[in-house]
């Protein structure tokens, strides 16, 4: 498999000769488009007037994860099961970190044109990929999804690990001086007092702080899930896109990250209409909305240590990889310790009060 520097090398006339090979026809176009901030992605045009997409996964040494098997096997199990609104799996070479998609005509969702009935769609389809849990001979196999915690104290645990990410970086810049000022006068004595807090509720609602949840339930869900990976098609219905960190999940975990995620930007009746659509896709699962509760702010601080990627060398050089133009690391740096700073702010105030339940 190509590292992210070999693949850094292409040319659209290296792309056209790679996807012709794949597809067994010529690819007379190939062009930069937009992508998720791990990959380079392509338009391709071949054929008659035909179109597709080519994907190049980033790939480093340092980094575990095997985005191309992971999105190109489960979107294959996905299809196979007859859900249509996702890119239609159609050619892959490992070697090259690359793998081809149908072509979705369709155009971003910005907060401004999201509906309620967008997110009915969500949740329904979140609620199919939970009513595929039955197909134990298929389903059973797909691995954990990335960063999957099925219990709370492995969700503490996880941030736990992330913050240790930041021991030992020394570096002059200025950045750096202020998120170490941060970490240590405000968020790991915000963290101390949040899993002592979280420990408590556990306590009182009869739910293990250490036990994992059963497999009954898990459920099967992309990771990062919501509309910043969608587009809208045409004819009004949604495609989901980016299943690359896709696998078994604690719902309450995908309930959260839908909630948080910054490119959302949704409003507040909207993220209580999902909850409660969450709650209903979910009734057999009676715990869920305690879990959630709980989880809520704990998944809080781990979105603080997810904005401050850019502090970590190998997670900037991800970021980088996928950016069409040269990056900012210092206003970028800056501009996400903003984000994780105010967040901490935020929850310091509000960890106890979930307002999404009614």
């Amino acid at each position: 498999m190509k590292t992210a520097t070999e693949n850094s090398e292409k040319t659209i006339l290296d792309v056209c000769r790679l996807a012709s090979d794949l597809l067994g026809i010529a690819v007379h176009s190939a062009q930069r488009i937009g992508g998720s901030g791990n990959n380079r992605v392509y338009s391709l045009e071949y054929g008659n007037s035909r179109k597709g997409v080519a994907k190049f996964y980033f790939c480093h040494p340092a980094d575990k994860r095997d985005r191309l098997h992971a999105e190109f096997s489960s979107l294959s199990f996905l299809w196979e099961q007859g859900m249509a609104d996702i890119p239609q799996p159609i050619a892959v070479n490992r070697e090259e970190s690359c793998a081809i998609y149908g072509f979705i005509e369709g155009k971003k969702i910005t907060p401004a044109d999201t509906t309620n009935e967008d997110i009915v769609r969500a949740v329904d389809f979140l609620g199919r990929l939970k009513n595929l849990n039955h197909l134990a001979a298929r389903s059973q196999n797909m691995p954990a999804a990335s960063d999957a915690c099925f219990s709370i104290q492995a969700i503490l645990a996880n941030v736990e690990g992330r913050l240790n990410r930041f021991q030992g970086l020394e570096h002059d810049e200025p950045e750096y001086c202020e998120l170490g000022s941060f970490l240590q006068d405000d968020f790991k004595p915000f963290l101390s007092v949040l899993a002592k807090w979280a420990r408590e509720q556990c306590a009182q609602s009869g739910i293990s702080f250490d036990r994992e949840i059963s497999q009954e339930q898990k459920t099967l869900s992309p990771s990062d899930f919501g509309f910043h990976n969608a587009l809208r098609a045409p004819d009004g219905r949604i495609v989901f896109l980016d299943f690359e960190y896709f696998g078994w999940d604690d719902p309450a975990k995908t309930v959260v990250d839908f909630l948080f995620h910054p490119a959302m930007g949704l409003s507040e009746p909207m993220k209580r209409n999902f909850v409660q659509g969450m709650l209903a896709a979910f009734r057999e699962n009676e715990q869920l909305l305690e879990r959630v509760r709980i989880v809520y702010p704990l998944f809080g601080m781990k979105w603080c240590m997810i904005f401050l990627n850019e502090f970590v060398p190998n997670d900037f050089s991800r970021r980088a990889f996928a950016a069409a133009n040269p990056l900012d690391r210092s206003r970028l740096r800056t501009e996400q310790l903003r984000k994780a700073v105010n967040l901490c702010r935020k929850f310091k105030e509000t960890y106890e009060d979930f307002s999404y339940a009614a």
